[in-house]
Order: C-alpha cells, then structure tokens, then sequence
C-alpha cells in the first residue's frame, strides 16, 4: 500500500506542471523544478522539504527525488533544500514570466539533525517520525514502534515496546500480550512478513521477549486486517521488522551493565546443568543406571551483575557498470540478567479452604544470544533480492524453594499440618535459526511480482527440571513418598516451511491517483511438531533431615542407587507429534473512489489442515484433526478529509483455531498448577470492525481517537477444573462473546524550541493513550452455572503516558524520558465447577531514561525500571466473597548503565 501511495506525488507533480503551462498562457506566471539527490551515491532523496524564504510556498520530493513549485510570479527567490542527516542549502533562484527554472540540488550527508522536517529515504523506518508518515500515507488502520522510540522510552526488546501501545497489555506469569482483550490464541506474529514458530508447546506465538532492540528496526500492529495476511487472527497482527543498513555504511558496539535491587539482598542461587552461554547439559542416565548429568544442588553466584554486549556493521557496494547496490548487515549479541523474588503461593478449594499456603524464594537468570545477518542486492532496477538469516538462543532458568503447608502433596507430614519443603530447579533452552529469501520483481510497466520463501527450525527443551520434596516431621524432615521425587526431560522440535507469492497489477482510475490495483496471490504454510516428554519418579530416601544441612547429591546418586537405599522408575514417553498444513490463496483490489476516498476490499480462502496424535500416558494413543475451509472477506476504506484529518474504517472476518497442546491430553506440571488439553474445543470465529480518526497536527504530532468491535463465536478460554491438584484445562467458554473499546492516543511536543543558528533544539514529547473495554460473555460450561464474566486477560482500563525532554547542541544531545504504564484488574483464569475466578489485580509502573551523547561517536544511557516495585497478586473470592491472595511477589528495582558506540 505504502508503495502505491507514493506514487501520487509523481501523478501530482504532472498536474502541477500542467497546469503551470496553463497559467503560462493565462496569467504569465513562472515555475521551479527539479531533482534533490545524495552528493555522494547520486540516489534520488525521498521527502526532502524546499520552501521558498519569506513566503509559506514549499513542495517535498516525491520517490522519484523530484519536485514542483507552480504559480510564481516573476522574480527572484531564495530556496531553502532541508533533509534529515543533510546539510540545510540555500539558493537564489530567478524566475522569468512563462519559463519553468529548472534547479536540480545535491545534498551532503552530515551526521547532525536538527529541525522537524520528515523524510523517508533509503526506507530508514526506525525513526518515529519515518513511522508515522508511513502510517498516514497506509490505507489500513496500523501502528508502529521503532528502535528509536524504544531506545527513547528504554524498551529493551519487543514485548515491552508492543505492551506500551493503546489497546495492548502484558500478563504476569502469562507469554507474550493481549490486544483488545484477546491473548495468545488470538494473536499472530511474523518476522519481515513471515510466521514464526513457538519454542513453547503451551503457546502458539514465539515469546516475544526473545527480540530484543539489538535486532528489531520497527514493529508493525495491525489490529485491522485484509486479505494478505494470515486468517488466524483476532486481536492483532505483530509483524518484526530486522535491521538492515540505513546508509552506505555503519559499525556500532553496546556494552551495560546493571543490578537488580533485590538479587542484592541474597545469596543469589544458580541450578548445575548449563554453560556460559546458557547451553543446557540435556544427557539422560544409561539404561539401568542413576548417573545424572547435572547435579541437584545449586551453586552460589558471587557476582550476579546484568551484562550485555552487542556489535553491528554494515557497508553498501557498487556493482558493475551498472553500479547495481549490494549492502550487508550484520548484528551479534549477548545478554544475561538476573532476578530474584520473594512469592507467597496459596490455592483453595471451591469452598474457599486453603490446602496450599507456602512462602517461596525464586532466583531466576536469563541468557541470550543473537546472530543477525541481511544481504540485499538490485540485480536491476526492476529486480530486487534479499535474505535474512537469523539465530537466536535464549535459555530461562530458575531455583524455587517453597516452604508450607500443601495438603494435596505432603500427606505423610506429621499433625503440624501438612508442612513440608519443595525445591524446584528448572531450565528452558531454545534455539532459533531462521532463514529467509524476499525478491521484487517489475515484470512490466503496470506488474510487480512479490515472491518469498522461509524456513525456520526451533528446538524448545526443558532438560532435567529437577523437583524434590520434604514432609515435615517432629521438627525435622522426611523425603516425601508417592513419586514427589522427580526428574524430567522434553524436548519440542519444529520444522516451519512458508511460501508466499503475489502479483500486483496496476489500474488506472479516473483520478489517475496510482493508488489503484489489483494483487493476487498464494501463501502455504507446513508445520511439523514434535514433543517427547518423559519423567524419573525415585522413591523417598530415608532419614531425618535439616533444610540448611541437606546435601542431595550425597543421597541420591548412584552409588546409593546401586545399594539399593533408593528405587527409581522411569515413566513411559509422553509424546505427541503434529502436522499442520495452511493453503491459502487471495485476491484484493484497491481503488481511489475519488480524490478523497480510497477502498481495499478482497477475499482469502484458506485451509487448515491439523492433526495431534498422541501417545500419552493418562489416555490412550489417538489423534485430533481441524480440516476447516474458512472464506475470509474484508473492506477497509480510508477517507482523507484533507491533510491533517483521516479516517479509516475496516470490516473483516477471521478464524482462531485452538493450538496443539489445547487439543491434546497431555498434562504439563508447575509449581501452583496443572494444565491439560482438551481433545472437545471448537475453533472460533471472529468478526472484526474498526473505526479510526487521525488528526495530524505536523509531521512529529498526531491524535487518534479508534473505536472497535469484535464478535466471537465459540471462544475459547483458560478455566479451573476445580480439583485439589489445580487442573486448568480449555474449554469453549460461551456460543460467543462481544467486545467493543475505545482506544485514544496523542503524541505531541509541548514545545519544541529551534535555534537554527546555534544549531540547538530544546524539546518536551508528551506521549498518552488510553483505551476502555466492555466485553458480553455468558461463561457457559459444564457443571457450573451460567453467569456473566469478562475474556480472560481482558483488562477493561489500560493507559501509558511518556514525557521526555531533549536537549541537542551541534554534536551533544541529553534525552532524559519518564515512561508509566498502569492496567486495571482483569481475569487471569476463568472459574468453573463451583470456583470463582482468578483475578489478576490491577498495576501501576514508572520506568526512567536517561541518556548523554557528548559526540557523534560515543553517548552513556541510564535506565532505571519498576521504581514503584508495585506488588503482583492474583486473588480469588470464596463463597462468601472474600478475596484470598493465591500468589503474590514483588519484581524489585534494576538499574543498568551503558555505554554505545556509533560511527
């Protein structure tokens, strides 16, 4: 769309010279044109600004770098030619009576930016302004966040920058976010237009925490859809675009370091089982032998400090006599933070009895690395070739150590009240390798074909969660029997082929706008899972033990093994392999109805092919399939009042089908719950509606005021099973729902002060957005009784507010940003079968940035997160209505300083 719209300036520069030979006749009028281009590549400058001193007349460059001002009366002019990262020119120009002054400008690149002019040029969309231009100019309702606003707010990766936009919220304990109410299931996420995989089961997008800024240029959401994106979506659209070169070359390095507040008070625990870079050891005992790889007991970590690390370069070449550009990226980092919480962990009985009452201690770390790399290549003018390949690896691991009461576990406890101990070590590892290959091609002068291919492979493991508990007795404790002694392994693996390819052609309307066409394409989407879980049950070692003197390793290990002091079972594989397999063919027509209105109207046919065969071992071996043909029509509409006031509409129909693990039997275990498939769930559809006004009040500004409204039938939601082991199971929740909201956004500088002489610019951004929700469901099933409640995640008030202060002189500037974000409460887990439910309570954060760059090449940045270190709970009411705190943990304070490198 964005590339159809900019050729209106060409259409408009043609008038314009038309009617500039008209008036030639008429009122004997001059005219200047031309070219703006780079004094060094000689490429032609997008969206450079050329006024006319004195005066308000001005044009900005179309994609061509070519420009137009008609109507002048004879004379002599002084032009002024500004364009971000270039230097500001000046020109005196004489326009005769009847003659068009032809005044073709090359610029020289500087690497200082002052003024609010907006350019897109050499498709640099990490800027904010970049983005919004690009917002305006789209047809559908979308939004955007680049690296440069995250880096301004101290977004460190992509879920936190997603969670700060209207309409968006991030769940404690829950991956990745929900828009406009709807979570995971609802929403999808591509990597440069392309869908990735989940390295979780549990989940059906990848987390999007593992993109961190180092990698990420923008990211796209759309929350109104059309036919050339994927069917399985209600809520958003997340769309990650990778760096690539802006420029012709680039070299930057990162380094920070930083402390959470809370890992200070402690010796900080570290679970045995992974190298420096967070590799998890995954070997399992030879058969017949007890011979772990890893050792039970955590080792201290005596300097707990958060680091990170990143290099990036790039350079652009010229090839042949041609001089066809060939450019590449490249980014390589590193990351390891640490985290520490203290957590209250209850659960109750549908009367309100508690049965589990422990206070914990979890020492959480992350490791990350990532290894991006683009290449990019005009074989021609008309052809145009790219391919991006990217690594990432991330690996979460914790120690919990929970003490209290849990009646469902420490039964062998003596009358103290089922006291016992658990200690809970557990990793997750998972590596990422994408692979991507993207090409334009011009066939004609009206056709352009879009082709692209991906493959991505993940490999999701939980190697060695290690879990022991104690019952205690006569002060002391006791191993607890009944296989609460275990060792566990999975291992998800994922092979994830997309094919996509489309042909635009282009249409003439009566307005010869450029905007009009039609694309027609086809995207393919094969999955292949794989999951194999399998556990190592030991039975209680015997004795009498203190929790500061226990040494596991002394105990359970093969020598004891081999004396028979201990027993081990090794249970049977639970496994469960899918393959799901998306054709989907489209077609899309946009039209520019008259000068103001444009419309996007098509329709996608898609087929869903799933099937889970299981082999589990609390049921028998089976299989689930979906073969489901969903016909997906859309309409959107953009209305462009005139230049500052737009408004969109869009209408649409969607599905959401439920993922692998929802329809599958298998059990996953965590520390305060059950999860469990269920083989009954329908798939959803959903009918979307969305309204938008835009009102820009310059290139840098805008308000935006979005209304919406979703209908789903058969959605599908998280509900307690209500049994003493905490079973959440899926269920469809109701025949359908409704959700309607309001969502309010407003980005402007509460001034912005310029001293172009001083080359200095003072400036204060308020950022703010809003959005309310109300939701109709009918929570409807089995064994519980029909009442209203709202879609789980479904916060009804989100609101974040920004402000930052800029202060920039010749190659000095000082950022310093104070970022809140506040959601109010909202269900974390639907209640059935006599529970009611779970509600995650409402929460206020303030985050500070800060940051100095004393010259072109070298800038400090000061973060400090969670200053309010509000408390996280999730409560639930008993029969009489009184709220009970089920889990409750503050996340503690983290400071981080670091230091950057630019060329």
């Amino acid at each position: 769309m964005i590339r159809s719209a900019s050729i209106c300036p060409v259409i408009t520069l043609f008038f314009l010279i038309s009617l500039g030979n008209i008036q030639h006749t008429l009122a004997q009028t001059g005219a200047i044109r031309g070219v703006v281009v780079d004094g060094q590549t000689n490429e032609s400058l997008i969206g450079a600004s050329i006024m006319i001193e004195g005066t308000t007349k001005g044009a900005v460059t179309d994609m061509d770098g070519a420009y137009a001002i008609p109507s002048l009366t004879p004379g002599t002019y002084t032009i002024r030619v500004t364009y971000i990262s270039y230097v500001t020119l000046t020109k005196e120009v004489v326009v005769e009576s009847g003659e068009t002054t032809v005044v073709d400008v090359s610029m020289k690149s500087t690497d200082t930016m002052f003024g609010d002019v907006v350019v897109i040029g050499r498709a640099n969309r990490q800027s904010e302004a970049v983005l919004l231009k690009e917002q305006k100019m789209a047809l559908l309702s979308t939004q955007a966040v680049g690296v440069k606003e995250m880096a301004r707010k101290g977004f460190g990766d992509a879920e936190a920058a997603i969670a700060h936009l209207s309409g968006v919220t991030k769940q404690e304990g829950v991956k990745n976010v929900f828009v406009r109410g709807l979570g995971d299931r609802y929403n999808a996420t591509t990597l440069n237009g392309f869908p990735l995989p989940s390295e979780d089961p549990e989940y059906k997008n990848i987390a999007l925490s593992f993109f961190t800024s180092d990698m990420i240029q923008h990211i796209g959401v759309n929350k109104a859809f059309s036919s050339s994106i994927s069917g399985d979506v209600g809520g958003a659209l997340i769309n990650i675009n990778s760096k690539n070169l802006v420029g012709d070359n680039a070299l930057g390095a990162d380094v920070t370091a930083g402390i959470n507040a809370s890992v200070l008070t402690t010796d900080f625990l570290k679970l045995d089982g992974s190298d420096v870079l967070g590799f998890a050891h995954t070997g399992k005992p030879a058969a017949n032998t007890a011979t772990f790889q890893n050792s039970l007991n955590p080792s201290v970590v005596d300097q707990p400090v958060n680091q990170s690390y990143a290099v990036s370069g790039g350079k652009r070449f010229e090839l042949g006599t041609a001089k066809n550009p060939l450019s590449f990226f490249i980014v390589a980092a590193y990351e390891t933070d640490y985290a520490y919480t203290k957590e209250n962990v209850r659960n109750t009985t549908n009367a309100g009895t508690v049965y589990q009452d422990q206070t914990g201690e979890k020492y959480s770390q992350t490791i990350n690395q990532l290894l991006l790399a683009n290449i990019e290549h005009s074989i021609s003018k008309k052809h145009h070739l790219a391919y991006n390949m990217m690594m990432l690896h991330v690996n979460d691991q914790y120690v919990g150590r929970y003490s209290g009461m849990n009646g469902e576990t420490y039964q062998d406890a003596d009358e103290s009240g089922y006291v016992g101990h658990l200690i809970r070590q557990q990793t997750n590892d998972n590596l990422l390798f994408v692979n991507q290959l993207i090409t334009d091609w011009k066939l004609t002068a009206r056709s352009t074909l879009h082709a692209g291919v991906a493959y991505n492979t993940i490999k999701g493991l939980e190697p060695d969660r290690r879990e022991n508990n104690l019952s205690k007795r006569d002060g002391t404790y006791i191993f607890t029997g009944s296989n609460r002694q275990k060792r566990f392994f999975s291992e998800l693996r994922n092979n994830d082929i997309t094919l996509k390819t489309s042909v635009d052609y282009a249409l003439n309307d009566a307005y010869e706008s450029g905007n009009s066409n039609i694309n027609v394409g086809y995207e393919g989407r094969f999955v292949l899972d794989q999951f194999k879980a399998i556990e190592y049950n030991f039975s209680a070692y015997p004795g009498n033990y203190a929790l500061n003197e226990l040494n596991l390793d002394n105990l359970y290990n093969q020598t004891n093994y081999t004396n028979g002091l201990y027993t081990m079972v090794l249970g049977d594989p639970n496994e469960y392999d899918v393959s799901k397999y998306i054709n989907a063919g489209f077609a899309e027509a946009n039209y520019q109805v008259s000068p103001k209105l444009a419309s996007n109207l098509g329709l996608r046919a898609e087929y869903v092919d799933l099937t889970v065969n299981h082999r589990i071992q609390s049921a028998n071996p089976g299989s689930q399939s979906i073969n489901n043909l969903y016909l997906l029509p859309h309409v959107n509409v953009k209305y462009e009042a005139d230049e500052k006031n737009t408004l969109r509409l869009g209408l649409s129909k969607t599905y959401t089908i439920p993922q692998s693990k929802e329809i599958s039997p298998y059990q996953y275990v965590n520390i305060g719950f059950v999860s469990q498939g269920n083989a009954n769930l329908k798939p959803s559809d959903n009918y979307n509606a969305d309204l938008k006004w835009d009102h820009y009040l310059s290139p840098a500004e805008v308000i935006s005021l979005n209304g919406f409204y979703k209908h789903l039938s058969n959605p599908i939601g998280r509900v307690n099973e209500g049994n003493s082991a905490g079973l959440l199971t899926y269920r469809n929740i109701s025949r359908s729902a409704m959700v309607a909201g309001i969502e309010f956004e407003a980005r402007k500088n509460l001034f912005n002060c310029v001293n172009e002489r001083l080359q200095t610019n003072h400036r204060l951004v308020l950022g703010f957005n809003a959005s309310y929700m109300l939701m109709d469901l009918t929570l409807d099933v089995i064994n519980t009784t029909p009442r209203k409640t709202n879609l789980e995640g479904a916060s009804p008030f989100i609101t974040n507010i920004d402000l930052s202060y800029t202060n920039a002189a010749f190659e000095r500037s000082m950022l310093v940003s104070l970022v809140f974000n506040y959601y109010s409460d909202r269900i974390h887990t639907l209640g059935a079968m006599g529970y009611n439910d779970i509600i995650d309570k409402a929460v206020p954060t303030i985050n500070l940035v800060s940051s100095y760059k004393w010259n072109k090449h070298f800038s400090v940045k000061l973060k400090a997160s969670n200053l309010l270190d509000p408390a996280y709970r999730l409560t639930r009411k008993d029969n009489q209505g009184k709220a009970l705190v089920l889990n409750e943990y503050h996340k503690g304070m983290s400071i981080n300083l670091g230091l950057s490198y630019t060329l």
